[in-house]
């Protein structure tokens, strides 16, 4: 075979974990590649390893954080070279550090690469795609213009959906400027939504040294359970006839009535579904699909996707203390008056709550409606039909290999996506494991390579105590 002489362009829009890895992969490749990348935070960072708090954490043991998963010490190791040498494969890391690991495994990737691969990072934000049968062009906002042959949407978690229009004291996302700056540590904080997204925000308050209540607001009142080390068990789940919402859902609580009996810890039920999520979701019709969204996925959030013990030690004491107060309930849009935000909350249980705070902060985490997603990219290229919503209304509409499919049903041979765009077609699309897995498949599918990722089973090194 005579090797293309002819670079591969990509410009892959997003730089956090997911767009990182497609170019690292891209780079790792024998064939020449030109890769330009846009995130005004810089390749390596993007929203979640972009904070300034050391208290936010990775919600994953470093074990199973690898960029690789054919090399599931990869990171652990990394720690170990660089400043952490007595890492353990249960350390959670801050946050901060892994978009160091990230960063400097993409400087590396560049340099093996030499002269056959070619990385420009462009600070500033994608705010069009447009393709003339041969070319991809991409407009940014600082008003240059990039050509590549292929696009990749590697645009992370949309911010969350909007509670109304802006209110003085508000602030529609933990991650917005200011979010956390000129606070009375003495003055009470609403934070609305109790997933990840709410504990990053209560951890960033607590840090800076807040000392009044915090509270803390979602529909069922619910916060994500902690990681604690459990003996994982042998294979995956087995979800042989299940055929709907309550189907699964009877097969998991008998797992975990029969786990508890033998003394197994019920995260090794739910851990034991990761390798066959996506396979049994696929299955399901539309229909059930919806359902699981609508009545399930917030009890399967709080138990899938959990908190780093030391946080989860953190929550507790801030609860049991009187600090951290939590409510089930719908949320009133605040009101601003000369010293704060009156906010009313209507009970779950009955009756109602209402609160004068100084500051309220929508922590109810993505925004899965791609019609509501207040990306200028994503707004136009749904009104120019080159993508659409999925059919469940979440995410967009892909084929299995990530490429869009538009409004007419076409899809794509230029524009291609992963990780959170996916949801609706996938469940799991999230997390580190499936966010790998989708770069290197892509990378490969970019460069006409197509082959199944390996990925080495993390429960293996940890039941052998590694």
């Amino acid at each position: 075979m005579i090797p293309d002489p002819s670079p591969l362009r990509v410009a892959i829009v997003g730089g956090g974990f997911s767009g990182t890895l497609v170019a690292v992969h891209l780079l790792r490749q024998e064939r020449a590649v030109h890769i330009d990348v846009i995130d005004p935070r810089g390749a390596g960072r993007g929203l979640a390893y972009s904070t300034v708090w050391d208290e936010h954490l990775l919600n994953v043991p470093a074990v199973r954080m690898s960029a690789f998963g054919s090399e599931p010490m990869h990171f652990l190791e990394w720690l170990r070279a660089n400043g952490k040498s007595d890492a353990a494969p249960d350390f959670f890391a801050p946050r901060k550090l892994f978009g160091t690991y990230l960063q400097d495994l993409l400087q590396s990737s560049v340099r093996a690469a030499g002269s056959r691969g070619r990385f420009r990072q462009h600070y500033s934000e994608a705010t069009d795609l447009s393709y003339n049968g041969k070319r991809v062009r991409i407009s940014l906002r600082n008003g240059d213009r990039i050509h590549a042959d292929k696009a990749v949407l590697a645009t992370g978690n949309p911010a969350p959906r909007p509670l109304g229009s802006r209110t003085p004291g508000y602030f529609g996302s933990p991650w917005e400027t200011g979010a956390f700056a000129g606070l009375d540590p003495d003055r009470e904080v609403l934070l609305i939504g109790a997933g990840l997204t709410a504990v990053d925000a209560f951890l960033a308050l607590v840090s800076q040294g807040h000392r009044a209540h915090i509270h803390v607001v979602s529909r069922r009142g619910k916060l994500p359970h902690p990681h604690t080390s459990y003996r994982p068990l042998t294979g995956a789940f087995d979800a042989t006839g299940a055929t709907g919402a309550r189907d699964l859902l009877r097969m998991i609580r008998r797992r975990v009535r029969q786990a508890e009996v033998q003394g197994d810890d019920w995260r090794a039920v739910v851990d034991s579904l990761r390798p066959v999520t996506n396979d049994i979701w696929c299955r399901l019709e539309l229909s059930e699909q919806r359902r699981i969204h609508r009545h399930v996925k917030t009890w399967w959030d709080i138990h899938r996707h959990r908190m780093a013990p030391e946080i989860g030690a953190k929550i507790l004491a801030a609860r049991e203390s009187g600090q951290l107060r939590v409510h089930a309930g719908r949320v009133s849009k605040p009101t601003a008056d000369e010293t704060g935000l009156q906010v009313d909350i209507a009970l779950r249980a009955g009756g109602s709550l209402a609160l004068h705070v100084q500051r309220a902060i929508n922590c109810t985490g993505a925004n899965e409606d791609y019609h509501m997603v207040p990306n200028p990219l994503i707004q136009a290229l749904l009104d120019t039909g080159r993508i659409r919503p999925n059919y469940i209304g979440k995410g967009l509409q892909t084929n299995p290999h990530g490429a869009i499919i538009d409004s007419d049903g076409v899809t794509s041979d230029w524009l291609l996506t992963l990780g959170p765009p996916r949801i609706g077609g996938l469940l799991e699309t999230i997390a580190v494991p499936e966010l790998r897995k989708q770069a290197e498949a892509m990378a490969s599918y970019l460069s006409s390579l197509i082959y199944e990722p390996v990925e080495t089973p993390v429960e293996l090194l940890m039941a052998a105590g590694i």
